[in-house]
């Protein structure tokens, strides 16, 4: 339940930097990143903020690899929607 509450934390976080970005300057790198995004070797590295502390870490991964966790994320997410509405556990 709480990897579900993360996940869509996550993804909405990720939504929300990406429309707060001017509209002029996301077209650019948009066209970039689709065409990175075509390719599942590329390596992404992102630094993310560790809970507690000021330094953050640096996470690198593959394109495949950062899809298929989105991927699963989003599922478990919807999982966990559909258990909340039967009222199971």
């Amino acid at each position: 339940m709480i990897s579900a509450i993360l996940a869509a934390a996550v993804l909405l976080a990720d939504t929300t930097a990406t429309l707060q970005a001017a509209p002029d300057a996301a077209a650019k790198p948009a066209a970039a990143a689709s065409k990175k995004q075509n390719d599942p070797t590329a390596l992404v590295c992102k630094s993310e903020p560790v809970l507690g502390t000021r330094l953050a870490t640096k996470h690198c991964r593959t394109q495949a690899q950062i899809d298929a966790q989105k991927l699963e994320d989003r599922q478990a997410l919807e999982r966990a929607q559909t258990v909340a509405k039967r009222g199971g556990p």
